[in-house]
This record gives C-alpha cells, sequence and structure tokens, in this order.
C-alpha cells in the first residue's frame, strides 16, 4: 500500500477506512496509480465491509481520470458500505453526478471535509451494523 490508498483510523468510529488520497497531483493521469491500487485493495476485502474516503481537493481530472472512477465505484460496489468524497467542486461535482449515475451507487457523497466525511462514513457503517 502507498501513502494516498491505505487503511486510516477513522475518527468518528471504531472501524478503519480506505482514504485514496488524490490530492493536489501535478498532472490528471498521475492518479491512474493510485486508482488502479484502490481498486486491487478494496478487490480483497469482503462484501459489504469497506468505507473509503476519497479526497479529491486540488485534483485535476481528464476523461481517463473519470473513466478510471467509474470503473472503480462499479467493479468495488459489492464491497462497499460507503464513500465520502471530499473537496468536489465545479465540475467535479458533474462528474461525480455521472459516476453515481453510471454505476447506480447510491452510498456516494459529497462531503465539505475530511471530519464531515468521517462523521458520515460512521453513520452508514452504523446503519449496516443495525440492519445485519
Amino acid at each position: 500500500m502507498s501513502d494516498r490508498v491505505r487503511f486510516i483510523p477513522n475518527p468518528a468510529g471504531p472501524d478503519p477506512v480506505v482514504l485514496i488520497n488524490l490530492t493536489e497531483l501535478a498532472a490528471p493521469l498521475d492518479a491512474l496509480p493510485f486508482i488502479i491500487e484502490a481498486r486491487d485493495l478494496i478487490a480483497t476485502q469482503p462484501h459489504n465491509s469497506v468505507c473509503c474516503l476519497v479526497d479529491v481537493t486540488a485534483a485535476r481530472f481528464n476523461t481517463d481520470v473519470v473513466e478510471a472512477l467509474k470503473d472503480l465505484a462499479a467493479h468495488n460496489k459489492p464491497h462497499v458500505i460507503a464513500s465520502a468524497l471530499i473537496g468536489v467542486t465545479g465540475l467535479q461535482r458533474i462528474i461525480l453526478e455521472s459516476v453515481i449515475k453510471f454505476t447506480g451507487r447510491k452510498n456516494l457523497k459529497a462531503l465539505a471535509t475530511r471530519a464531515e466525511g468521517f462523521a458520515w462514513i460512521a453513520q452508514q457503517r452504523t446503519g449496516v451494523t443495525a440492519a445485519a
């Protein structure tokens, strides 16, 4: 695991989350190896067991990155309880909406800060635990 894709503690809950840190990469294509790494890591986890915090603050996207994010969201759908996206602005919000539409994922939410993301993730995990 790299520093950009790894399990980290959730300060708002007992379970760790997968951090996918795509912040401030120099070029859009620099994100691709980390998106692939996240896909591979999440795919090794049991179904309905993973929460993700995806930070795209100051990230730059192109069509290759958007397609890779769509693939990540679709491929790992069975494994993921919820994903919080941080730093989504302007065009990225439109891209996020297209990813949600493409994948049918209703458990993706854009939030303003990591603290809000952690709190929302903890709420989603609690809902899954209560339903189990």
